[in-house]
């Protein structure tokens, strides 16, 4: 009888005005920020129609939040891993992007009342026997999308290794490819994902239930009150049940949304304190994968550089023309893209598949052997046309006066922009984090997201990376003295 009189009362109310802070009603505008490279079943453009605009549960919940809160509900697009500083920074007012309302979140902002009940779906690909739970999968490599809580749980777990993704696709993408046993994911995005992925097995019943709630500046009670009462009118309405049922979202679970625990677990503040040992532990480890990954890379950029060099500037026709190729398409198309075709695109082809490090180091070797074949082309024709014909008339061959000759100064001529690469290589190896790798960058953003503590570890960081920067640049500097004094 009670839950009918505050299902009368809460429809009641719809048909009135839910208070809502006079600077939004003046606006008329609500905006949301969510993530629409996350995909489905969240906020994603459908490719069968992309013309229709944006869809999935969220966009139909935010459309129906905003027609009882009488506001037009306008998205803002932001990385799932910064909508909680997106909120904090006023980029748009709330955020809606299946947000787990953490303790280390809710330190940050505001969170509304449960929006959804989400279960934890563990998924394996062909020929992974006898895995039934997270714990069957002791020794094997599980995807998750990083700071999740697929990722905590995943992490709590013993033996399990860790791969982090920045998308349940590319994670799925990789069970497929035998690069992972399997990956651990929300149900919603499991179920939404699978007709996408059909030789993946949902292993085990879903488990640990948790919430989606959305997060408002912590300074905005009155906006958390008003989205909370429309969550509610929403809930008993049947509105929620019917966008969920739409896709294929409604689990048991849900029907608790109306329950007392269920609306007050996202409330109250949480704590962001951060374990200085482990964070430094953690950051260090990601210093020595992003040095170890950075001194690969270039001296395999040096080598194939100068190979190239040399190749346009005293090969035949042919190989010039290849070598010219090489270094217009290296230097004109995104380093992005291109580690992305190296690790994702061949990765699809099983001959050609590597590992995350091995793609990180080729990829960035392949780009900088583009720029160095440059600096070394450079120097290889600043060296006076004397010089050549001085070897000829010692009878020396064309290679012999390469090797003895040019060669040994076109690399002290060099030098110095040879260095300037290195230390722009060490700074751009940050971009492995997109193929899985968890170098400096990619751990400062994971320990910066879940504590809020931007400023802190990002000074620790930066100090980081000048420490290992600065000595390379003291040796160049004084390699560079020497070869002086010797020429001298």
């Amino acid at each position: 009888m009670l839950r009918v009189l505050v299902c009368l009362a809460l429809c009641a109310a719809s048909l009135a005005q839910i208070p809502l802070p006079q600077r939004y009603r003046a606006a008329g505008e609500l905006r949301w920020g969510s993530d629409a490279e996350g995909g489905t079943p969240f906020v994603f453009v459908d490719p069968a129609h992309p013309d229709k605009g944006e869809v999935g549960f969220e966009v139909d919940l935010a459309n129906e939040l905003g027609a009882l809160l009488a506001v037009r509900m306008v998205r803002v697009q932001s990385p799932f891993a910064n909508l909680v500083q997106a909120v904090q920074r006023g980029d748009c007012d709330l955020a809606m992007n299946g947000l787990e309302p953490t303790p280390a979140r809710r330190a940050q902002v505001r969170f509304t009342r449960p929006y959804y009940i989400f279960l934890q779906q563990l998924s394996v690909g062909p020929g992974v026997d006898n895995v039934r739970t997270l714990a069957d999968c002791k020794g094997l490599r599980i995807g998750v999308l990083g700071e999740s809580l697929s990722h905590k749980l995943a992490q709590q777990q013993p033996g399990v290794e860790v791969v982090v993704y920045e998308s349940n696709t590319t994670a799925y993408e990789d069970v497929i490819n035998g690069r992972t046993a399997g990956s651990l994911a929300d149900l919603p995005i499991a179920r939404a994902l699978h007709p996408r992925f059909p030789q993946l097995q949902h292993v085990g019943e879903p488990f640990h239930p948790y919430y989606y709630a959305i997060a408002v500046r912590d300074a905005e009670p009155e906006l958390q009150q008003a989205l909370d009462a429309a969550i509610g009118v929403l809930f008993l309405n049947g509105t929620l049940e019917r966008i969920y049922r739409k896709w294929d979202m409604w689990v048991g679970d849900e029907a608790r949304l109306g329950d007392r625990d269920v609306i007050e677990a996202s409330t109250g503040g949480g704590s962001n304190d951060l374990q200085w040992g482990p964070a430094m532990m953690l950051l260090g480890e990601g210093a020595l994968r992003t040095l170890g990954i950075s001194v690969v890379s270039f001296v395999l950029a040096v080598v194939l550089g100068l190979a190239i060099a040399l190749a346009r500037l005293y090969g035949p026709t042919p190989v010039r023309l290849c070598a010219i190729g090489y270094v217009e398409l290296l230097r004109g198309t995104p380093i992005l893209v291109q580690m992305l075709l190296l690790y994702y695109g061949l990765g699809s082809i099983q001959a050609l598949q590597m590992s995350a490090v091995k793609a990180g180091i080729l990829g960035l070797a392949l780009n900088y052997a583009a720029y160095e074949a440059e600096i070394y082309r450079g120097a290889l024709l600043a060296i006076p046309r004397g010089q050549r014909e001085a070897a000829a008339a010692l009878g020396l061959t064309t290679p012999q006066s390469l090797r003895h000759v040019i060669v040994p100064q076109a690399l002290r001529l060099s030098l110095a922009p040879s260095t300037n690469d290195f230390i722009a290589l060490f700074k751009d190896s940050s971009i492995v984090m997109v193929i899985t790798v968890v170098e400096l960058s990619k751990q400062y953003l994971m320990l910066a997201n879940a504590s809020g503590r931007f400023i802190v570890l990002g000074l620790v960081t930066c100090g980081l990376y000048l420490a290992m920067s600065l000595p390379l640049a003291f040796f160049a500097r004084r390699f560079e003295r020497m070869l002086d004094r010797d020429r001298a």
